[in-house]
């Protein structure tokens, strides 16, 4: 019986991990059938299911010879497109003209998120914007959170989603994404021309395609060159459903980021879920990845920018 079972999972196990390298490397989540399983076998999952193939009891040199290479083929495609490191300094900088955003997911707390505002105080964000930040008394916190943060205005939109900001800033519009996830577009002012922010909490419902969801969100940007879109789009990178966000913006942990670019779960580096994107009228100054895993499962992401000189 035990040498049966063995069998059975060692026949399952190369059937699994045949399956997740055609969708990472193929098939992704462009068809609605595979979308949960290509969530759920990213590269680091495959990495380790090669490993322990490789170490499987009783398994003849060729199949241990497979897994070897394989798992060699996952870790360095993996920590190619993952792994980034020190970001080479810019060779000027000028304070004045730098605008810093935080963003982080907050994960729904009871009481109010202490985590977030020793956040605030550390890195001084021109504005910050969090999802799932408490559906209790949140009127009321917002007004704790400014009397813990002088100089901060908060704003709460229904559905989830926070706002703080030191600087003159409006509220423009909120909704649903396509019924399930919720987004809110606000305008900053007082750090150059006006532009807009659009905070994005799309739902991972099992049943519903998130391209919806993701479609809607930008088209909140507006078609709009200095742009910033932000949030939890529950959505790895690697994900071919982004094809249009990347036609017409960047995503800052890419191009400035530091160490591994996934941002979930309890800093374990599988999924990249939080992002932050710019248009192209920006240049990334600095993109901080930041875990706080004792307030949040999520890392905040902290990204400083400038306008490109025309």
């Amino acid at each position: 019986m035990t040498t049966r079972l063995l069998r059975f999972s060692h026949r399952a196990g190369w059937a699994v991990l045949v399956l997740g390298i055609a969708l990472q490397f193929g098939l992704k989540d462009h068809l609605f059938g595979f979308r949960l399983l290509f969530y759920a076998m990213p590269k680091p999952c495959l990495l380790a299911l090669a490993v322990t193939l490789l170490v499987w009891p009783k398994t003849g040199f060729k199949s241990r010879g497979t897994a070897a290479l394989l798992a060699v083929f996952l870790g360095s495609t993996w920590m190619m497109a993952s792994w980034r490191g020190t970001a080479p300094p810019l060779s000027q900088r000028d304070e004045s003209t730098e605008v810093r955003v935080l963003y982080w997911n907050l994960c729904r707390p009871k009481e109010l998120h202490q985590g977030m505002v020793d956040l605030v105080k550390e890195f001084q964000p021109h504005v910050a914007a969090f999802v799932e930040p408490g559906r209790s008394q949140m009127e009321e916190n917002c007004r704790r959170y400014e009397a813990l943060l002088p100089g901060y205005q908060a704003a709460w939109m229904p559905r989830g989603i926070l706002w703080l900001s030191r600087v003159p800033s409006r509220y423009r519009d909120r909704g649903k994404l396509e019924g399930a996830g919720a987004y809110a577009r606000f305008d900053v002012n007082g750090l150059g021309p006006t532009f807009p922010i659009v905070v994005a909490d799309v739902h991972p419902h099992p049943f519903h395609w998130r391209k919806g969801q993701l479609d809607e969100a930008l088209t909140q940007a507006q078609g709009r060159g200095d742009a910033i879109l932000v949030g939890d789009f529950n959505t790895p990178l690697e994900s071919g459903l982004l094809e249009d966000y990347r036609k017409h913006f960047t995503h800052a942990l890419e191009v400035a980021g530091e160490g591994f670019k996934e941002t979930w779960p309890l800093g374990l580096p599988l999924l990249s879920l939080d992002h932050f994107w710019l248009g192209p009228d920006w240049e990334v100054v600095e993109a901080r990845k930041v875990w706080r895993i004792t307030s949040s499962d999520h890392a905040a992401l902290c990204v400083t920018l400038r306008r490109k000189a025309k």
